[in-house]
């Protein structure tokens, strides 16, 4: 991919396999986090993207519940909501396998997401780990521009990234800081999606988790525990890595009350 900037040659020998990026990300990889709960896309910002976006077709949003002991018990034809056809369930489920390789024991799920792949589905082999795409410098000086109050040059900085992306897209529609903003928010999301970029930005953006608003995202709050909800980060220290304890007690020039 020629917008690479950084990234990693994953040696086949050396890597961890199941304590790697592409066993808990990737939908096609042969791990049994993958195998059971396919991730997938918050389905609020699934049904934000327009129709004329590419990268909706990233996300399979009528991928069958496969798995029938889904945590929202909702797995298993009989209980997804989406399917009164059993043959149709069997259809698209196999249709999806037949397109993107992976197992019979793989199961799928609404909203799942086809964007990070194996090279080789349905196996354990390691690939290549992208940490910087030049997609993320057009939307670095958008933001930077826009909270500048600069709304000419963060359109001009968003602009081709968002042309690229979508046929339809127009960046004029977004003239104020406010609605230039948020729009460069749900870009990062959707753009970005999956990369590791979203914990940060939310501290940056002060803002709280809550996967239950606006319709709900979709995921399971048995599953996502304390992560289903947190309050912002201005309001909220879990939201700040703490300093071991060990180091602590090994320091002599920290203390408890140095703790973040």
């Amino acid at each position: 991919m020629p917008e690479v900037i950084w990234g990693s040659n994953v040696i086949a020998p050396e890597t961890t396999f199941f304590r790697s990026y592409f066993y808990l990300i990737c939908n096609t990889f042969n791990g049994s986090q993958n195998r059971s709960n396919p991730k997938f896309v918050d389905k609020r910002l699934y049904n934000a993207i327009p129709d004329s976006d590419y990268r909706k077709d990233l996300f399979l949003a009528d991928a069958p519940n496969s798995n029938r002991s889904a945590s929202n018990g909702q797995g298993g034809f009989g209980k997804d909501p989406n399917y009164t056809d059993q043959a149709a369930f069997n259809a698209k489920r196999a249709e999806y396998r037949a397109i993107y390789g992976w197992g019979s024991s793989q199961n799928t799920h609404p909203y799942m997401h086809v964007k990070f792949l194996n090279k080789n589905p349905n196996s354990i082999d390691p690939d290549d780990i992208i940490y910087m795409r030049s997609s993320e410098m057009y939307l670095i000086e958008a933001e930077a521009e826009a909270m500048l109050g600069n709304i000419a040059a963060a359109q001009a900085a968003l602009k081709p990234l968002g042309e690229a992306r979508d046929s339809s897209y127009d960046v004029s529609v977004y003239d104020t800081q406010t609605a230039l903003m948020n729009h460069i928010k749900f870009q990062r999301k959707v753009e970005l999606w999956g990369e590791g970029f979203l914990y940060v930005d939310k501290i940056r953006w002060d803002e709280a988790i809550d996967h239950s608003s606006n319709g709900g995202s979709g995921a399971s709050e048995i599953l996502y525990q304390n992560g289903f909800s947190q309050a912002k980060p201005s309001v909220n220290n879990d939201w700040i890595f703490k300093i071991p304890q060990k180091e602590i007690d090994a320091n002599p020039n920290i203390g408890p009350g140095d703790q973040n």
